[in-house]
């Protein structure tokens, strides 16, 4: 199993019950092989240590210091949020994966799956939710609407498992915390996510930080595009501070396959109560193969254009938490774009181990390690949110305005 992948540095694996029984640490110059006793240990420098500790400290310290040092000073940052960032999340019920949803459903209501396995023909075998959807939509298609009760119970029932309360201390909020803690002199923060649920927004509530997400700031919350190129400034108008600087603690919020809050009405789209809007209401791609098409339609047209447009800039590094390279609309945007513009970065972080190889979009990507610009890393969003390194280019503009606030009073 891989855990660790770039051109410099690349880590694997082998472990039983959780205890890493072997791992290699192969760089540019040399391997090095490990092996560890019954209970996980083995011998460094005189010492009995943990194997899985000391192999995770290795691939946590290479990560955090291309963040720290590497990319300290890039301009733009762009995030990707796919389901890994939402899985096991929840105060009281938890996010799922898709194959925890299929689950679920079938615990919770196996007539209706039942019913659309028998008319689709799907083998009950792939608990693939998505390809179960497409099929049942080609066939509702054809067949005039009859299974459209039984997909309408399917997409009630995302709904209502993708809703999910933030818990206290969560790796949103510390997350977010890091990442919008730039320099002033620096783009803002740029976050993608693929996830319907509203942890983001629940995060930036609680840490009282601000969102511009493509919405009015008057009531009703409407959508419009624009307000993605709009800043917030805080004036200072007095007689010893007469500027404007842009306050701190923004970011960019962009929900690429829509949103659980999100209502189509009177031909606009607005932010309302989730828990009011009726199913086909929601302003939603589901998860089935005509997602694809839906991306050429507003609001997600106006965010895919967005994503697009970052990733083509100069000086850009591409975060991706929990996403698996399987949407293909997404990956071959980012695929694209890494070939297109040799400044752009990217740091692909999956659990349990990093991105698979099982269609080409991932193949593709890790051929594209070859270069050292790319990094693969397996770990979940709750540590990375732990790990993440602060900026230390912010703390150290602190310092300097403040030596120079002091230098001007006297």
């Amino acid at each position: 199993m891989i855990i660790l992948k770039n051109k410099k540095k690349t880590i694997e694996i082998e472990q039983d019950n959780k205890i890493f029984t072997s791992a290699k640490i192969i760089t540019d110059k040399d391997i090095f092989e490990f092996t560890s006793d019954q209970d996980g240990n083995f011998e460094y420098e005189g010492k009995t240590i943990s194997l899985k500790d000391y192999i995770e400290d290795e691939k946590r310290s290479f990560y955090k210091n291309l963040i720290q040092n590497k990319y300290n000073e890039i301009e733009n940052i762009i995030i990707l949020s796919g389901a890994g960032s939402s899985v096991t999340i929840g105060k009281t019920k938890k996010g799922l994966a898709m194959s925890g949803l299929w689950e679920l459903f079938e615990k919770e209501d196996s007539t209706t799956l039942n019913v659309l396995l028998t008319k689709t023909g799907h083998d009950k075998k792939v608990k693939d939710l998505e390809a179960l959807l497409s099929l049942a939509g080609i066939y509702n298609v054809v067949n005039k609407g009859t299974i459209e009760k039984e997909i309408i119970k399917v997409k009630e029932f995302i709904v209502f498992n993708c809703s999910l309360d933030l818990p206290s201390n969560s790796p949103h909020e510390k997350f977010l915390n890091k990442i919008t803690l730039r320099p002033q002199k620096y783009p803002r923060i740029k976050l993608f996510t693929l996830n319907y649920d509203t942890l983001f927004e629940q995060a930036a509530s609680e840490e009282m930080l601000t969102v511009i997400d493509g919405f009015t700031f008057s009531n009703p919350r409407e959508f419009n595009g624009k307000y993605f190129d709009y800043d917030i400034i805080e004036t200072r108008h007095n007689r010893q501070d007469k500027k404007d600087s842009t306050i701190s603690k923004l970011f960019y919020l962009f929900k690429m396959h829509g949103s659980l809050n999100w209502q189509k009405k009177d031909k606009k789209i607005v932010q309302a109560d989730s828990k009011s809007i009726i199913i086909n209401d929601r302003v939603m791609i589901f998860p089935q193969d005509s997602k694809y098409e839906h991306s050429y339609e507003q609001p997600y047209f106006e965010m895919m254009a967005r994503f697009q447009q970052s990733l083509r800039t100069e000086n850009t590094l591409l975060i991706t938490i929990g996403f698996s390279f399987v949407d293909k609309h997404i990956s071959s945007v980012i695929l694209e774009s890494l070939k297109q513009n040799p400044a752009l970065n990217l740091i692909a972080f999956g659990y349990p181990e990093v991105i698979l190889q099982d269609n080409e979009y991932q193949k593709d990507l890790h051929r594209a390690t070859q270069q050292s610009r790319i990094t693969l890393v397996a770990e979940t969003f709750e540590k990375l949110a732990d790990e993440y390194p602060e900026n230390i280019s912010y703390k150290r503009n602190d310092i300097l305005e403040e030596l120079s606030q002091l230098i001007n009073k006297k």
